[in-house]
């Protein structure tokens, strides 16, 4: 992802508040927390990968709808990994570790937003069963999942702004 492009806002705030709409929106329409995360950045920086989108298909309902890690983290992490993430496994533990540090900083925000990782514990629901995941969405639940999903956008948008300006 070219960070030059964030270059037609005016500011970050404009930015991140775009990323936060475009979130909420996908999650509304299409759902997949994971490819809600990342479709507005992929729209945003003009990156047409289909391939990314396919990856990130199980990260709904926390991881293939187990309840464990939040998708919406999980869609996160795959963007910043696009930015920060090693090129070559060839590089090793070194090249993993040089670009560690957004996404840890995204991981220790999201439990203190959310307490936990894990979309069971968020939901409080089993998103797998079919009349407990129709009860929780018919009562709200997809408009909080909406919110969670925004919330991490504009986090990983913050930081990817603050990238492109220590970049400059």
């Amino acid at each position: 992802m070219e960070l030059s492009k964030l270059d037609r806002y005016k500011d970050k705030s404009e930015f991140v508040e775009d990323l936060r709409k475009k979130a909420f929106e996908t999650e509304m329409t299409y759902h997949g927390c994971a490819q809600a995360v990342l479709k507005p950045f992929l729209d945003i920086f003009e990156e047409d990968n289909n391939l990314v989108m396919m990856a990130t298909s199980p990260f709904a309902g926390g991881l293939a709808l187990t309840g464990n890690n939040c998708g919406a983290l999980t869609g996160g992490l795959i963007v910043l990994g696009l930015v920060f993430g090693r090129k070559d496994v060839n590089e090793g533990m070194d090249g993993i570790l040089e670009g560690i540090r957004p996404m840890r900083k995204l991981v220790r925000y999201f439990e203190g937003e959310q307490g936990t990782v894990n979309c069971r514990d968020i939901t409080q629901t089993d998103v797998a069963d079919p009349v407990k995941s129709v009860e929780y969405f018919d009562h709200g639940g997809l408009e909080k999942c909406a919110r969670i999903i925004a919330d991490v956008a504009a986090f990983v948008g913050d930081i990817l702004y603050e990238e492109k300006e220590a970049r400059q």
